[in-house]
Protein backbone atom coordinates (compact mmCIF):
# COMPACT_ATOMS: atom_id res chain seq x y z
CA UNK A 1 0.00 0.00 0.00
CA UNK A 2 2.80 2.55 1.00
CA UNK A 3 4.60 1.34 -2.21
CA UNK A 4 1.65 1.94 -4.05
CA UNK A 5 1.53 5.31 -2.76
CA UNK A 6 4.87 6.30 -3.35
CA UNK A 7 4.88 5.16 -6.78
CA UNK A 8 1.87 7.30 -7.53
CA UNK A 9 3.21 10.48 -5.67
CA UNK A 10 6.36 9.91 -7.92
CA UNK A 11 4.24 9.79 -11.40
CA UNK A 12 2.81 12.62 -9.79
CA UNK A 13 5.63 14.57 -9.31
CA UNK A 14 7.31 13.61 -12.75
CA UNK A 15 3.92 14.50 -14.28
CA UNK A 16 3.62 17.77 -12.30
CA UNK A 17 7.60 18.42 -13.62
CA UNK A 18 6.95 17.71 -17.36
CA UNK A 19 3.77 20.22 -16.89
CA UNK A 20 6.14 22.44 -15.43
CA UNK A 21 8.81 21.76 -17.93
CA UNK A 22 6.05 22.12 -20.80
CA UNK A 23 4.66 24.91 -19.39
CA UNK A 24 8.18 26.52 -18.79
CA UNK A 25 9.38 25.90 -21.95
CA UNK A 26 6.42 27.05 -24.17
CA UNK A 27 6.62 30.24 -21.86
CA UNK A 28 10.10 30.62 -22.43
CA UNK A 29 9.64 30.26 -26.11
CA UNK A 30 6.57 32.98 -26.44
CA UNK A 31 9.33 35.76 -24.12
CA UNK A 32 12.01 34.45 -26.44
CA UNK A 33 9.58 35.04 -29.63
CA UNK A 34 8.62 38.22 -28.65
CA UNK A 35 12.61 39.25 -27.10
CA UNK A 36 13.42 38.51 -31.18
CA UNK A 37 10.38 40.30 -32.54
CA UNK A 38 11.52 43.43 -30.43
CA UNK A 39 14.94 42.76 -31.26
CA UNK A 40 14.18 43.16 -34.81
CA UNK A 41 11.91 46.54 -34.29
CA UNK A 42 15.00 47.92 -32.73
CA UNK A 43 16.88 46.99 -35.14
CA UNK A 44 14.53 48.51 -38.14
CA UNK A 45 13.98 51.51 -35.55
CA UNK A 46 17.67 51.96 -34.80
CA UNK A 47 18.59 51.81 -39.00
CA UNK A 48 15.57 54.52 -39.71
CA UNK A 49 17.19 56.40 -36.49
CA UNK A 50 20.50 56.55 -37.73
CA UNK A 51 18.94 57.49 -41.59
CA UNK A 52 17.02 60.07 -40.07
CA UNK A 53 20.42 61.33 -38.51
CA UNK A 54 22.45 60.78 -41.56
CA UNK A 55 19.92 63.03 -43.58
CA UNK A 56 19.90 65.37 -41.02
CA UNK A 57 23.61 65.61 -40.86
CA UNK A 58 23.80 65.94 -44.64
CA UNK A 59 21.04 68.80 -44.63
CA UNK A 60 22.70 70.32 -41.94
CA UNK A 61 25.95 70.51 -43.56
CA UNK A 62 24.15 71.40 -46.62
CA UNK A 63 22.85 74.55 -44.31
CA UNK A 64 26.53 75.74 -43.38
CA UNK A 65 27.70 75.26 -46.87
CA UNK A 66 25.07 77.46 -47.88
CA UNK A 67 25.85 79.89 -45.03
CA UNK A 68 29.31 80.32 -45.78
CA UNK A 69 28.72 80.26 -49.48
CA UNK A 70 26.13 83.38 -49.03
CA UNK A 71 28.76 84.97 -46.54
CA UNK A 72 31.25 84.83 -48.99
CA UNK A 73 28.97 86.33 -51.57
CA UNK A 74 27.78 89.03 -49.33
CA UNK A 75 31.79 89.68 -48.41
CA UNK A 76 32.17 90.26 -52.18
CA UNK A 77 29.11 92.24 -52.63
CA UNK A 78 30.34 94.65 -49.50
CA UNK A 79 34.02 94.51 -51.04
CA UNK A 80 32.73 95.82 -54.49
CA UNK A 81 30.18 97.95 -53.05
CA UNK A 82 33.20 99.83 -50.98
CA UNK A 83 34.71 99.85 -54.00
CA UNK A 84 32.32 101.21 -56.41
CA UNK A 85 31.78 103.83 -53.33
CA UNK A 86 35.51 104.55 -52.89
CA UNK A 87 35.93 104.87 -56.71
CA UNK A 88 32.96 107.79 -56.55
CA UNK A 89 33.85 110.06 -53.34
CA UNK A 90 37.89 109.99 -55.28
CA UNK A 91 35.83 111.23 -58.61
CA UNK A 92 33.21 113.47 -56.68
CA UNK A 93 36.69 114.60 -54.60
CA UNK A 94 38.89 115.13 -57.91
CA UNK A 95 36.01 117.15 -59.55
CA UNK A 96 35.24 119.40 -56.95
CA UNK A 97 39.45 120.15 -56.60
CA UNK A 98 39.17 121.13 -60.71
CA UNK A 99 36.33 122.92 -59.28
CA UNK A 100 38.61 124.64 -57.31
CA UNK A 101 41.42 124.91 -59.12
CA UNK A 102 39.16 126.24 -62.20
CA UNK A 103 37.18 128.76 -60.34
CA UNK A 104 40.93 129.95 -58.59
CA UNK A 105 42.19 130.30 -62.32
CA UNK A 106 39.01 132.11 -63.44
CA UNK A 107 39.32 134.73 -60.46
CA UNK A 108 42.84 134.78 -61.52
CA UNK A 109 41.91 135.73 -64.89
CA UNK A 110 39.35 138.38 -64.13
CA UNK A 111 41.93 140.14 -61.76
CA UNK A 112 44.24 139.89 -64.36
CA UNK A 113 41.84 141.05 -66.68
CA UNK A 114 40.63 143.76 -64.25
CA UNK A 115 44.18 144.80 -63.28
CA UNK A 116 45.21 145.03 -67.23
CA UNK A 117 41.83 146.69 -67.82
CA UNK A 118 42.32 149.23 -65.30
CA UNK A 119 46.13 149.68 -66.16
CA UNK A 120 44.57 150.23 -70.13
CA UNK A 121 42.34 152.98 -68.90
CA UNK A 122 45.21 154.85 -66.99
CA UNK A 123 46.90 154.58 -69.78
CA UNK A 124 44.56 155.92 -71.98
CA UNK A 125 43.79 158.53 -69.80
CA UNK A 126 47.16 159.90 -69.45
CA UNK A 127 47.95 159.63 -73.00
CA UNK A 128 44.56 161.68 -73.91
CA UNK A 129 45.74 163.78 -71.06
CA UNK A 130 49.63 164.18 -72.74
CA UNK A 131 47.68 164.90 -76.08
CA UNK A 132 45.27 167.51 -74.99
CA UNK A 133 47.66 169.48 -72.96
CA UNK A 134 50.63 169.08 -75.83
CA UNK A 135 48.03 169.74 -78.99
CA UNK A 136 48.05 173.82 -79.71
CA UNK A 137 44.54 175.29 -80.63
CA UNK A 138 45.55 175.35 -83.95
CA UNK A 139 47.28 171.27 -84.09
CA UNK A 140 44.08 170.55 -82.65
CA UNK A 141 41.80 171.47 -85.62
CA UNK A 142 44.41 170.83 -88.18
CA UNK A 143 43.97 167.62 -87.45
CA UNK A 144 40.66 167.31 -86.71
CA UNK A 145 40.24 168.40 -90.61
CA UNK A 146 42.51 165.78 -91.42
CA UNK A 147 40.82 163.02 -89.32
CA UNK A 148 37.57 163.73 -90.53
CA UNK A 149 38.67 163.97 -94.23
CA UNK A 150 40.15 160.33 -93.67
CA UNK A 151 36.73 159.10 -92.49
CA UNK A 152 34.71 160.95 -94.82
CA UNK A 153 37.75 158.98 -97.63
CA UNK A 154 36.60 155.64 -95.52
CA UNK A 155 32.81 156.07 -95.37
CA UNK A 156 32.82 157.29 -99.52
CA UNK A 157 34.98 153.84 -99.71
CA UNK A 158 32.62 151.35 -98.22
CA UNK A 159 30.25 149.40 -100.41
CA UNK A 160 26.59 150.35 -100.67
CA UNK A 161 25.11 147.66 -99.07
CA UNK A 162 26.66 148.74 -95.80
CA UNK A 163 24.42 151.55 -95.96
CA UNK A 164 21.08 149.84 -96.59
CA UNK A 165 20.14 149.40 -93.19
CA UNK A 166 20.27 153.35 -92.50
CA UNK A 167 16.46 154.09 -91.99
CA UNK A 168 17.45 156.74 -88.99
CA UNK A 169 19.25 159.87 -88.32
CA UNK A 170 22.98 159.66 -88.62
CA UNK A 171 24.90 160.92 -85.25
CA UNK A 172 27.94 162.39 -85.89
CA UNK A 173 30.14 162.87 -82.69
CA UNK A 174 32.90 165.22 -83.32
CA UNK A 175 35.10 167.44 -80.98
CA UNK A 176 34.69 170.65 -83.18
CA UNK A 177 31.56 172.00 -84.82
CA UNK A 178 31.35 170.47 -88.22
CA UNK A 179 32.72 172.62 -91.11
CA UNK A 180 30.00 173.46 -94.22
CA UNK A 181 32.62 171.48 -96.89
CA UNK A 182 32.91 168.71 -94.90
CA UNK A 183 28.85 168.40 -94.27
CA UNK A 184 28.42 168.84 -98.04
CA UNK A 185 30.42 165.99 -98.95
CA UNK A 186 28.65 163.91 -96.41
CA UNK A 187 25.58 164.99 -97.85
CA UNK A 188 26.65 163.48 -101.20
CA UNK A 189 28.25 159.89 -100.05
CA UNK A 190 24.76 159.51 -98.87
CA UNK A 191 23.04 160.70 -101.96
CA UNK A 192 25.36 158.23 -103.99
CA UNK A 193 25.21 155.55 -101.94
CA UNK A 194 21.37 155.64 -100.64
CA UNK A 195 19.95 157.32 -102.89
CA UNK A 196 18.59 160.18 -100.04
CA UNK A 197 20.05 162.11 -97.81
CA UNK A 198 19.09 161.05 -94.08
CA UNK A 199 19.34 163.87 -91.30
CA UNK A 200 22.88 164.59 -89.60
CA UNK A 201 22.97 164.48 -85.36
CA UNK A 202 25.61 166.24 -84.86
CA UNK A 203 26.96 166.38 -81.97
CA UNK A 204 30.28 167.89 -79.99
CA UNK A 205 32.47 165.44 -77.90
CA UNK A 206 35.03 167.45 -76.53
CA UNK A 207 36.21 163.52 -75.14
CA UNK A 208 37.52 162.34 -78.53
CA UNK A 209 40.30 164.94 -78.61
CA UNK A 210 40.28 164.88 -82.80
CA UNK A 211 38.53 163.74 -85.34
CA UNK A 212 34.69 162.53 -85.32
CA UNK A 213 32.65 159.10 -85.03
CA UNK A 214 29.95 158.66 -87.41
CA UNK A 215 26.99 156.44 -86.12
CA UNK A 216 23.89 155.36 -88.01
CA UNK A 217 21.51 151.53 -87.96
CA UNK A 218 24.60 148.81 -88.92
CA UNK A 219 27.06 150.97 -89.56
CA UNK A 220 29.89 152.58 -87.45
CA UNK A 221 32.83 154.77 -88.69
CA UNK A 222 35.31 156.23 -86.30
CA UNK A 223 38.53 158.71 -86.65
CA UNK A 224 39.33 160.44 -83.86
CA UNK A 225 42.29 160.88 -81.92
CA UNK A 226 41.12 158.99 -78.74
CA UNK A 227 39.85 155.56 -80.66
CA UNK A 228 43.79 155.68 -82.55
CA UNK A 229 45.16 155.72 -79.26
CA UNK A 230 42.95 152.84 -77.63
CA UNK A 231 43.48 151.07 -80.82
CA UNK A 232 47.33 151.20 -80.65
CA UNK A 233 47.11 150.60 -76.80
CA UNK A 234 45.23 147.13 -77.30
CA UNK A 235 47.73 146.31 -80.19
CA UNK A 236 50.73 146.68 -78.20
CA UNK A 237 48.26 144.61 -75.61
CA UNK A 238 48.38 141.61 -78.41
Amino acid sequence: MLIQLAIIQVITFVAIIFVLRFVFSRNLNSALGRLNALHEENLVKEDQLSDELKRAKEERDAEVKKGRDEAVLVIEDAKKEALVLRLKMEDEARLQAEKIVQRGREDIEKLKESALKEMEDKSLNTARDIAEAVLSGESKEALWLQLTNEVLDEIAGLPAEKFSLISEAVKLYSSHPLQEPQRERLRNIFKEKLGLVPALDEIIKKELICGLSLEAKGLVVEGNLKNRIERAARNKKM
